[in-house]
């Protein structure tokens, strides 16, 4: 095998094929992560085949050094063929001398839990086998997979038609991370001619032939027709995707300028910013947070600019807010704060907050609260009070009568215009009965105090030294 190798590579296509791939790995810097270890998704088809000979020849024509291993994921999407392909890339590795690795998992059933399609699911499958296979190795750097300028040519049709912007319509990159493609200037027909005239073989998907599939009927049905139009298709799609790519690249570098390594950006400035770079700095917010836009949310949050306080939710369990003309993204759980303190008399020590409540029979004097940041005091009434009490965040349909009103408290830290980011953080005192006083509001009429003699008294104060991004909120600040 390893003649035939040497031999594909040696004139017509083959030896076009193997220039091609090494002034991509070349040019896009794909060496230097090649040289430091390469593990090949190895499918048994003509493109894994003709990648994993290229790395072969690669090394022994550089006369380097470097680990060549090879993953081989059965998808249990195709039966027995599917354990055929396996069983031919065993055999293809073994006359290599190259080490494999075989991954079964079943796809569909994964696609149906997830609620994924097929090739989304088997996709997803694949690339976190390679991460597991490579994770903890120093010897092996990177991933090579097979995609070439057809499959780019699939995606970047696919990506149109979808409606996708610039980062859609520049394709398939040649590098991602530790993931490099170096075939992916050359097209499916050579390396099919090539492989054939050389006589190495290769495993034929029985699936490939099937329009039942989007990209496959692209590449039967859309792109041989494209050939009344161009007489090189592919090769004008990857033109066009490098233009793509280099317009996409820009507007990235552009939007990482604005950032500056920032998370929070003031309203007025993120306004100001045309339409395109707008969209690019908001991906980029949210893609820091794990989440995602698309263009319609990107329309819609576009479109608010105009308001200091909002909103609007993202992919992936986010929102994008705006707070007092200031926009960030948000994670859901960071919305929310669990804790609850049973307050006693005396002082209660509120960790991780930063602060403390104090139960006292008198009121404090001023001076004393000069020891903290922040503080808010109330008077109670001991003769009124349910039970225990004790201190939580606010709860979904949570109510307090005062002034002779139930007010709800949603509507009450709506009207104070207090952040949603802080409405979590304001600790609210309750008894046996329910919601006894707010911190910046009314203690509970039939709590408070009628002459202010008959105590207790409740402090709410915040150290000097706790963190603003981490304490407690009085609600006195709003008011």
């Amino acid at each position: 095998m390893l003649d035939k190798i040497k031999a594909l590579f040696c004139e017509g296509i083959g030896r076009e094929i193997y220039d091609t791939a090494l002034r991509t790995a070349t040019e896009q810097g794909m060496l230097p992560l090649i040289k430091r270890g390469v593990l090949v998704g190895l499918s048994g088809g003509a493109d894994s085949v003709m990648l994993l000979a290229f790395l072969v020849e690669l090394r022994r024509r550089e006369m380097l050094d470097f680990v060549i291993a090879a993953a081989h994921v059965n998808h249990g999407i195709r039966d027995g063929e599917a354990d055929l392909d396996e069983q031919f890339c065993r055999e293809l590795c073994n006359a290599l001398d190259i080490p494999l690795t075989v991954v079964k998992k079943s796809v569909p059933e994964i696609a149906l839990n997830c609620g994924m399609g097929i090739e989304e699911a088997a996709r997803e499958v694949r690339y976190s086998a390679f991460a597991d296979i490579i994770l903890g190795r120093n010897d092996i750097s990177a991933i090579a997979v097979a995609h070439n300028m057809s499959d780019n040519a699939e995606t970047v049709i696919f990506n149109i038609l979808r409606g996708s912007g610039s980062r859609g319509a520049s394709g398939i990159r040649p590098v991602r991370d530790n993931i490099v493609r170096p075939l992916i200037n050359v097209g499916k027909k050579d390396i099919l001619s090539a492989l054939t005239f050389a006589g190495i073989p290769y495993a034929i998907d029985s699936t490939n032939a099937s329009t039942d599939y989007t990209r496959n009927y692209i590449r039967h049905e859309i792109i041989p027709r494209l050939s009344r139009v161009s007489v090189a298709p592919e090769e004008m799609i990857k033109r066009f995707s490098d233009n793509m790519r280099s317009d996409d690249d820009f507007i990235s570098s552009e939007a990482k300028r604005v950032l500056a390594g920032r998370i929070r950006i003031p309203l007025a400035e993120l306004s100001a910013l045309h339409y395109s770079l707008f969209v690019r700095v908001l991906s980029t917010m949210a893609e820091a947070e794990g989440a995602a836009i698309s263009a319609k949310i990107a329309a819609d949050i576009y479109k608010l600019l105009d308001r200091d306080n909002f909103s609007y939710s993202l992919i992936g369990n986010s929102s994008f807010v705006v707070e007092r003309g200031v926009c960030f993204v948000r994670h859901a759980n960071a919305e929310k704060v669990e804790y609850c303190f049973e307050i006693s008399e005396g002082t209660n020590i509120l960790d991780p907050f930063g602060a403390e409540l104090l139960l006292v029979p008198k009121k404090i004097e001023k001076t004393y609260l000069n020891v903290y940041k922040i503080s808010i005091q109330a008077n109670l009434s001991s003769a009124i009070i349910s039970g225990r009490l004790y201190l939580r965040p606010k709860k979904d349909g949570d109510t307090v009568f005062y002034g002779g009103m139930t007010h709800k408290l949603k509507k009450l830290f709506s009207d104070r215009k207090i952040p949603l980011s802080k409405r979590e953080r304001i600790p609210i005192l309750c008894d046996d009965k329910g919601v006894l006083w707010v911190p910046g509001f009314g203690v509970r009429d039939d709590g408070a105090s009628k002459d202010g003699n008959d105590g207790p008294y409740v402090v709410l104060g915040i150290r000097d030294e706790c963190d603003n991004s981490e304490r407690l909120y009085s609600g006195s600040e709003y008011k």
